[in-house]
This record gives C-alpha cells, structure tokens and sequence, in this order.
C-alpha cells in the first residue's frame, strides 16, 4: 500500500470491499497514535456498510482536535486494499466533516496485520519475517 505525504500527514488511497461492493476511500489518514480504524459513516453507506443501531456500541474518541462519538461495529469479510479482515472491530463515525478525511487506520489494524510503515519507500507493508 503506497502513501504520500500531505502538510506533513501520510495519507492514502484505499479500495474498500464489502459483500462485493467496492469503493475507493481517497484521503484516508495513516495514525499509529489513533487505536481504531475510523471509516466515515456515509462513505460506508455507499457500499452497503450501515450502522448497526441495535446492537450499536457508541465510543467517545479523544484526540488533539478533541472529542468525536462513533458507532463501534465488528465487521467481517471487509478489505482494505489487499488486506483481508475476519470480525474486525471498526468505528463509524463522522470523521469526513469533522476532520476532512475519509477514515483513519489505527494501530489496531497495523497490528491486526503485522504491518510495518516504511518512509524511506512511502510504503505499508508485511513486516519481513526474520
């Protein structure tokens, strides 16, 4: 997965899969230092991702920008480019509006995925066994 840098930010573009349904998520935000993997609410609506109000966990996120309320879902059968995700625990909320991304990858799906940021190839990658 390449990324650039944006006003000192890395940021990529990720396809997004769903029960067959694909969409390309442009501005999406590369943060160890947010635990969970935000995805923006009416981005997921479109590919048939919806909030799941009755059994709906709400989450209050804390960060510099300050406080922000998500829908905690686990979801399975989810993609994030070539990356396969089984009952993963993401969180719906408004980041799009509030914070000008489209989602947020957290510490919690680089460590799902034993990943590894690479700066000097602007590259998310499997981390190389030793």
């Amino acid at each position: 997965m390449r990324f650039h840098m944006d006003d000192h930010l890395p940021l990529v573009s990720v396809e997004i899969e769903y029960k067959g349904n694909k969409k390309t998520f442009n501005n999406v935000l590369l943060d160890t230092g947010c635990s969970s993997t935000i995805l923006d609410t009416d981005l997921c609506e479109e590919i048939g991702l919806m909030l799941d109000l009755e059994n709906a966990i709400t989450n209050k996120m804390f960060g510099i920008g300050g406080t922000e309320i998500c829908i905690e879902q686990k979801v399975s059968g989810m993609n994030i480019d070539e990356f396969q995700l089984s009952n993963f625990i993401i969180q719906l909320g408004d980041v799009r509006e509030m914070n000008g991304f489209d989602g947020i990858i957290g510490s919690d799906f680089f460590l799902a995925n034993k990943l590894i940021i690479d700066f000097e190839n602007m590259e998310v990658r499997k981390n190389k066994v030793r």
